[in-house]
């Protein structure tokens, strides 16, 4: 214990993060002793009473705390009784199948002493004295982590994304960091591979917490892009490419998820009812009727109803001269009007088939001083790049993570919380 202390002396002393996973990994070894002996230290165990035993409950369907404890035995004003000194902490009313707790018993009648429960960080223990329930709350030791998650797509980046051990979570926050990099619907091939360093909280009690996403790279039809999280001074904490680019652009890649792509830009295009070649100066994405579509980038709503050809129609003016336009809605989103700000991301209406269409699809167009430009050609800059002590902070920080990425795949103890 006392090593301990004196790796997190060492950690406190210099605050560098790079000497602190130094220190931390050669303290590592120990951690599962010191786990054990910390949480006898400063959450006694049940058993120093030795007439006491623990108990662990999983809530059913249709069980209630107070049918638990009545159930074991308590009676109900005593239940009533605990309910009360525990509301401060837990909405019993929020209690669902599935939660857990410890009872605690007397050994030898089994009747109900006490009640353990895991809040967080935090283990909450009620116990039966003369004059009432007592409470004692405990903070439980943590340690936080990096690990490396990696994999290839053979069927899908959710899919693949659970079998390399990402969560359902993770996975989605891993296609909002790259949503302005990669079309998820297009651009992955077959054999494109993926890797992501990602926190994870580890307690005492053997609870594991999945946590953000630090750094990930992927290919996308063969070609890799990377991101790297960093906090800068006096700033919120965002997601830059290797040369400290933000990777937020002016606009996301595709207004939504689809199926496939039916008509691209083009100069001559046989319209499907009236059978005349015409140019086809928009993008047409094939999707389910009642798909959301979303702004592809912040801006104001120009206009919001219905338009011959166009069925239910939605036009949004974005800074520098841009403007998207987006067709054939079975209905616009809740609140989208002429004059609505509206950001990227933003849900403006959903894929239907009014006006001239021969099936559900959204038609989409991007404008630039009012002339049709192909979207899916264009090469947008990057809104914001890294400079001075922020950038060389933000380098360093990506070369650990760079390393980490492309050789390691061990875990990596990132921090201690001892309190």
């Amino acid at each position: 214990m006392n090593f301990l202390r004196s790796c997190l002396e060492l950690t406190r002393r210099f605050a560098g993060a790079t000497f602190a996973a130094a220190v931390l990994l050669l303290c590592g070894p120990l951690l599962g002793t010191v786990f054990e002996r910390y949480e006898s230290e400063i959450v006694p165990p049940a058993s120093s009473n030795p007439s006491w035993s623990r108990l662990g409950v999983t809530l059913q369907r249709g069980d209630t705390l107070l049918s638990v404890l009545t159930h074991h035995g308590l009676q109900r004003s005593l239940a009533h009784g605990l309910i009360e000194r525990i509301a401060p902490f837990v909405n019993v009313r929020k209690l669902r199948p599935g939660d857990e707790f410890q009872l605690l018993l007397d050994s030898r009648d089994r009747t109900v002493q006490g009640m353990e429960v895991v809040l967080e960080d935090n283990l909450l223990r009620l116990t039966s004295t003369p004059d009432g329930w007592s409470t004692e709350r405990h903070e439980i030791p943590s340690v936080r982590a990096n690990g490396v998650k990696r994999g290839s797509i053979t069927d899908n980046l959710y899919e693949n994304g659970i079998k390399a051990g990402l969560t359902a979570q993770q996975i989605l926050d891993l296609a909002r960091v790259f949503e302005y990099e990669i079309d998820f619907f297009s651009d992955f091939q077959r054999g494109d591979t993926f890797a992501a360093v990602v926190e994870e909280t580890r307690y005492a009690d053997g609870r594991r917490t999945p946590g953000r996403i630090v750094a990930a790279e992927l290919e996308a039809n063969s070609k890799p892009v990377s991101a790297f999280y960093f906090v800068p001074r006096d700033q919120r904490g965002a997601y830059y490419d290797e040369q400290g680019h933000s990777l937020r652009r002016a606009f996301l890649r595709a207004p939504l998820s689809y199926a496939r792509i039916s008509s691209t830009f083009t100069g001559a295009r046989r319209h499907p009812i009236f059978r005349t070649v015409r140019p086809h100066r928009a993008i047409d994405y094939a999707a389910p009727a009642a798909t959301p579509v979303v702004a592809i980038g912040r801006g104001r709503v120009e206009f919001a109803g219905w338009r011959e050809g166009y069925g239910n129609l939605v036009e949004i003016r974005h800074p520098n001269d841009f403007m998207s336009r987006y067709g054939h809605f079975s209905r616009i989103g809740e609140g989208i009007r002429r004059g609505s700000q509206v950001d990227a991301g933003d849900v403006i209406g959903y894929v239907g088939q009014t006006g001239h269409t021969t099936g559900p699809h959204l038609h989409f167009e991007f404008l630039k001083r009012g002339q049709n430009i192909n979207f899916l050609a264009l090469d947008l800059p990057k809104i914001e790049r890294l400079k001075g002590a922020d950038f060389e902070r933000f380098i360093e920080s990506r070369n650990q993570q760079l390393a980490t990425l492309r050789n390691g795949g061990h875990d990596t103890a990132m921090g201690i919380k001892l309190e």
